[in-house]
């Protein structure tokens, strides 16, 4: 998995690369966890995401939880159809801002 950073003004845009399972969500986390640190409007771009697994799951939710304790937003852009449907099939649509 590859993360590359963007920043545009006041938000930060994360673009993530590869699948995000079990062996890549340690990666994922710390990524996440500096970039919720440092901005109040943090993007994640999965143009280039194919899977997610439960462990990706969790990082999410985690991170969607520090957000909004901290005020701020997490957006989801370019979300594939495979990875839209485990986000469906789980009731992550319902807590995720997905554009």
């Amino acid at each position: 998995m590859q993360i590359t950073r963007k920043e545009n003004k006041s938000a930060l845009i994360l673009s993530i690369e590869g699948i995000i399972d079990s062996a890549t969500a340690p990666q994922f986390e710390e990524a996440l966890y500096e970039a919720s640190r440092e901005t109040k409007s943090l993007t994640l771009d999965f143009a280039e995401v194919g899977f997610i697994s439960s462990a990706g799951l969790r990082v999410l939710l985690f991170t969607q939880k520090k957000m909004n304790a901290s005020q701020g937003t997490l957006t989801l852009i370019n979300v594939s159809e495979s990875v839209r449907e485990v986000f469906e099939l789980t009731g992550f649509v319902s807590v995720l801002n997905i554009a």
